[in-house]
């Protein structure tokens, strides 16, 4: 049941409570002491059979029914206490992991974020850490309580008779070698039921996500096909789990019977020879008919054990993901926002080119500068590796001479504001989404930024204005107003450094003059750079850069790049997409 690998987790999983030792210790105590009470009562049968009924002692009739109403009053309160106490813990424990596990996926590198699909973590979160709560709340009280009560019970029975205590222990290494082979059938089990959930996790969310492409596509027979048959392998593997569960416990009481009868047969003979006093027959009897709930439930919690030890595998794989790198130190107080790329190539995992080749660019700091270029050419990883996002595999980035790397993650971030075509707002407040990421909320700069993006217009006609909430990724608003919310933020942030990625793509004509007139004044002492797809964005760039097959192949403003008659004027005279 604990081979060496499950003990490694389970202590693992011991340190989230060992803030909480007093309580533990506590919970401990409730233990040893509901243990306790557990031979004390076939140790009282004896007295009570011998001296009360037989004997007729008038002491032991008085005091017998009371010391036995005492035991039965002591061990509940000691396990309301213990049940209490270790909830209490396995609780706190659970909260830990959880804001711990939220914590790392907020650090964790880009790649890894692709790596694992959203269903998979949400699975993690959703369903492996009550598994592994179970285990915390539930598996080591049984284990200690139960082991207590057992070795309590064969104490007593040896003092009993150690004849016959030795007969029923013959079974032991059997019963032991069942639970160690139940315990590998229901681990692999488990494990497949932990990777087959954040399957079904995924199809979940696909399906909440993808509802409108699946009703215009007809893909409803489709999905629902893919839904089943995932549903329908974890259905198989939670039976796998409950077929080895439900034989697992029959098959140790069968053979505890079998010793049972034995131990039986051999008291009734020990007991007819006045071996036994009538007392001592009946409270060795009971004392072994006690043992078998014990033993029932320790091995029951088996069954808890491997699950939980199984989504403890998932959860810790999570955790031992290394974070972002972030090895730099330096704090910047200025920033003039040049940005220089010196011979960079990046290459996605997995991916046959590389993304940038050996990649020479400077970016002039206070000045805008456009990215145009076919999908796939690289301006979005461009931005991506500016923000540190992604790391070169060869050559560097600096900003204002300095590498990116000798800069503090954090730090480097704080000078960069980014709005992305995919814009992400939270259910919350338009006031928070404005003000996303500062600890305190200024109302009036919150309005100037709102009012720069063109947002104030359509925020203050709300009846709670910038109280209201927005719903899941600002559905209650259209996506033009989404935009300009992720605007107003970049306002707020004013960074050094804007970057916009088709940050208009979602606005009207007449929103987009708004909000080029906006940004005519957030460009000024600004580096800004631009992708987008409208000539009227990148017309007034002060430097345009075009972008082919992740290399520099043109750069120069939009007259000189015009009367070049190179890539981009092929672009702009035949009126196609220019990102």
């Amino acid at each position: 049941m604990l081979d060496k690998h499950t003990l490694h987790l389970y202590k693992r999983l011991l340190t989230y409570i060992k803030p909480y030792w007093k309580v533990v210790a506590v919970t401990l105590v409730a233990l040893a002491l509901a243990a306790a009470m557990e031979p004390l009562m076939p140790a009282l049968l004896k007295p009570l059979v011998d001296d009360s009924l037989i004997a007729k002692n008038p002491d032991s009739i008085a005091t017998i029914p009371l010391l036995i109403m005492l035991v039965f009053v002591v061990k509940g309160l000691a396990e309301y206490a213990s049940k209490v106490a270790s909830e209490w813990v396995a609780h706190k424990a659970i909260l830990d992991i959880r804001a711990q596990m939220f914590a790392k996926i907020n650090s964790l590198p880009q790649q890894t974020h692709h790596d694992y699909t959203t269903g998979k973590l949400l699975s993690k979160i959703t369903y492996d850490v009550p598994q592994v709560g179970a285990s915390l709340s539930q598996a080591w009280i049984i284990i200690i309580r139960d082991t207590l009560i057992i070795l309590g019970l064969i104490g007593f029975l040896l003092y009993t008779s150690w004849q016959l205590t030795l007969l029923m222990l013959i079974i032991g290494p059997v019963i032991a070698f069942i639970i160690d082979r139940a315990s590998r059938l229901m681990r692999q089990s488990s494990k497949a039921m932990q990777n087959t959930m954040g399957e079904l996790t995924q199809r979940l969310e696909e399906g909440l996500n993808g509802h409108k492409e699946i009703k215009i596509y007809g893909a409803e027979n489709y999905e629902q096909a893919r839904f089943h048959a995932t549903a329908e392998n974890l259905r198989q593997h939670t039976m796998d789990v409950v077929k080895v569960s439900a034989a697992n416990v029959p098959l140790v009481q069968m053979l505890a019977a079998i010793a049972l009868a034995g131990v039986l047969y051999a008291a009734s003979v020990m007991s007819a020879q006045d071996m036994f006093t009538p007392g001592e027959f009946i409270a060795f009897i009971t004392a072994m008919a006690m043992i078998f709930e014990p033993i029932r439930r320790l091995t029951n919690i088996n069954v808890v054990i491997q699950k939980g030890m199984a989504a403890a595998e998932s959860i810790f794989e999570l955790l031992d993901q290394p974070d972002e790198p972030n090895p730099g130190q330096l704090q910047l107080a200025a920033v003039q926002g040049q940005i220089r790329f010196d011979n960079v190539t990046f290459r996605y995992a997995g991916a046959e080119q590389a993304a940038l080749q050996d990649l020479n660019l400077t970016l002039p700091a206070k000045q805008t500068t456009a990215l145009v270029g076919q999908s796939g050419s690289g301006k979005t990883t461009l931005a991506n590796l500016i923000t540190r996002f992604y790391q070169p595999q060869s050559g560097q980035i600096l900003l204002d001479g300095t590498p990116l790397n000798d800069i503090e993650l954090h730090n480097l971030r704080d000078q960069i504001a980014y709005v992305s075509q995919n814009v992400v707002l939270f259910n919350d407040t338009l006031a928070a989404n404005i003000a996303y990421g500062h600890d305190e909320f200024d109302e009036a700069a919150i309005i100037a930024a709102a009012k720069a993006a063109h947002a104030w217009e359509f925020i203050e006609k709300l009846p709670q204005g910038l109280n209201t909430i927005v719903g899941d990724q600002g559905a209650s608003l259209s996506g033009g107003q989404r935009q300009r919310i992720a605007i107003a933020r970049a306002f707020l942030k004013n960074a050094p450094i804007l970057i916009m990625d088709e940050a208009t793509s979602a606005l009207d004509n007449q929103s987009e003059q708004m909000i080029q007139q906006a940004m005519d004044t957030l460009r000024r002492d600004r580096t800004v750079i631009i992708i987008a797809h409208r000539l009227s964005t990148i017309e007034s760039a002060d430097q345009i850069v075009v972008m082919e097959h992740g290399k520099l192949a043109e750069i120069g403003n939009h007259q000189t790049l015009l009367s070049n008659q190179g890539i981009y004027a092929k672009l702009y005279q035949s009126g196609e997409t220019l990102a």
